[in-house]
Order: structure tokens, then C-alpha cells, then sequence
């Protein structure tokens, strides 16, 4: 059996990404941010899937291992899930501005 990352840690990036896809839907329906929100629907769960096929066969190294080696080595998936990663950490930024502006 691989090695593979702390629970909390796989905890932690779920609920994140759980949190996000849900608050991308709420703004979708409140009509706010609404072309950003619509990208972050589509590249969630992309970018979720594209994470657990990828880290099959990861061999005798843990998931944050084999990212990172992925990165290192260029591989197309890697880079394509670390654009997709800051993406929603922009998205997210966008969010809290939008609620700064609303009060």
C-alpha cells in the first residue's frame, strides 16, 4: 500500500473544495459573480477528478510527493490542477471583495 498524506490535511483540502463548489452555486443563483462562479462550477469538479486519476499511479510516494514531482517534471496535469488551484484562491478573493463593497 502507498504512503499517503494525514487525514486532516485531505480533510482540509475537501472541505475546500466542497466550500467552494457550494458557494460558487450560491452566487450563481443570487446572480452575483456570476461568470466567475460559472467557470469555478465547471473547473471544481474537473480539477477534483483530474486530481484522484492522476494520483494513481503514484507509486511508494505520498499525493503532495507526487504533485510536487509532477510540477518539477512538467507534466501537463500538474500545472493544469495548479492554475486551476489559484483560480479558486482569486475567486475566493473576489468573493470577500464583493462582500466588502456590499456593506
Amino acid at each position: 500500500m502507498s504512503p499517503t498524506v494525514p487525514f486532516w490535511i485531505v480533510a482540509v483540502f475537501y472541505l475546500f473544495i466542497i466550500t467552494s463548489f457550494s458557494m460558487a452555486i450560491r452566487r450563481i443563483i443570487k446572480k452575483q459573480l456570476l461568470i466567475s462562479s460559472l467557470i469555478s462550477v465547471i473547473l471544481i469538479p474537473f480539477s477534483t477528478i483530474l486530481l484522484i486519476l492522476s494520483s494513481i499511479g503514484r507509486g511508494n510516494q505520498n499525493e503532495f510527493d507526487y504533485f510536487i514531482n509532477s510540477i518539477k517534471g512538467f507534466e501537463l496535469w500538474a500545472w493544469f490542477w495548479l492554475v486551476i488551484f489559484a483560480y479558486l484562491l482569486y475567486w475566493w478573493c473576489l468573493v470577500f471583495h464583493y462582500k466588502k463593497q456590499e456593506k
